[in-house]
């Protein structure tokens, strides 16, 4: 019984030292994002792994990757690419460059001292059911801005193909940030009280951007 208790001891410390690590681990972990929260830094919001590359292009050596949920803070960045951003991070004990697309975002930009992307609106409902033109607003959506200053407006389309049978209205959104940059994003939207006809713009001036 005695060598069984000893055994147990040995057994409860062990295990007692792997999760004091591991909490330890954690908290130190916890306290360094914290920290990178209070300046400039990305947060990866896409769903695969990006590559840090040692340079600011597509074909420069990779450092390794960075994942979903996973934040760091930001050095410089670097926006003379059409297509890209490119943030230079802390990458572990070494610098390196993570790409964004210019208009699909592969990491949240935060705390950044300038604006320079463009404001982009975000919803995952093809259909936006209302009861009527009154009862619009933005709760749906999700804007992806490096600032809080930003405006969204909008305007409604109707779309008549009596040959087609089609009759149906769309939804076109506008968000301005305050250094004037926009971008807009078009939803269809259906109605229990159709609008009066005063209230909407015809589907055949619409033109996409």
């Amino acid at each position: 019984m005695k060598k069984a208790g000893i055994c147990f001891l040995i057994l409860f410390l062990i295990i007692g030292g792997v999760v004091g690590f591991f909490f330890g681990k954690k908290i130190i972990e916890d306290k360094k994002i914290a920290e990178i929260k209070k300046g400039w830094y990305i947060e990866v919001i896409y769903e695969d792994p990006i590559n840090v590359r040692k340079e600011p292009n597509a074909n420069s050596k990779s450092l390794g990757t960075v994942k979903k949920g996973e934040v760091y803070k930001v050095l410089d960045v670097n926006t003379e690419s059409n297509i890209y951003f490119w943030y230079k991070i802390e990458y572990g004990d070494k610098e390196g460059w993570v790409a964004s697309g210019r208009k699909i975002h592969w990491v949240n930009d935060v705390n950044n001292p300038n604006d320079i992307a463009e404001p982009v609106i975000k919803f995952y409902d093809d259909v936006y059911k209302v009861v009527s033109i009154s009862d619009i607003n933005y709760k749906h959506l999700e804007v992806i801005e490096d600032t809080d200053d930003y405006t969204i407006t909008h305007v409604i389309y109707h779309e008549v193909k009596p040959s087609e049978f089609i009759d149906q209205y769309w939804i076109l959104y506008t968000i301005t940030d305050g250094a004037g940059k926009s971008s807009s994003k078009l939803q269809k939207i259906e109605f229990e009280e159709k609008p009066d006809e005063s209230q909407v713009l015809d589907f055949k001036n619409y033109k996409a951007k």
